[in-house]
């Protein structure tokens, strides 16, 4: 009878790991100017300009959350989500900071 109950704990935990890992938050990541505009709102960019190694990334930062309304975006904060998934509008996942895999492709990110 101890060995059932130590497996049906076993197996609670496991599935209770698994629940969690899959609950994990994500969030959508922008490219935008660093600079708002007048109205507070930021001016969205191609990815890549936020992925640079020219040296003129300094201009664009990635915004985190907010919405998103065509080239304009609200909200949002440069400060990177702890323990969330974190994936910009073309499917590029972000890891430790700077661009990793593309949820699509699979292959990662240029620069």
């Amino acid at each position: 009878m101890k060995r059932s109950r130590v497996i049906e704990l076993g197996a609670v935990a496991a599935i209770s790991a698994l629940v969690a890992a899959g609950c994990a938050d994500e969030v959508t990541a922008d490219c935008v100017l660093v600079k708002p505009q007048p109205d507070g709102s930021y001016v969205v960019v191609d990815e890549r300009l936020c992925n640079s190694s020219s040296g003129s990334h300094s201009a664009y930062v990635l915004r985190y959350g907010g919405h998103r309304a065509g080239t304009v975006l609200r909200g949002g904060t440069t400060v990177r989500p702890k323990n969330s998934r974190i994936v910009t509008r073309q499917g590029t996942i972000i890891q430790r900071g700077g661009f990793g895999k593309s949820a699509t492709t699979g292959k990662g990110g240029g620069g």
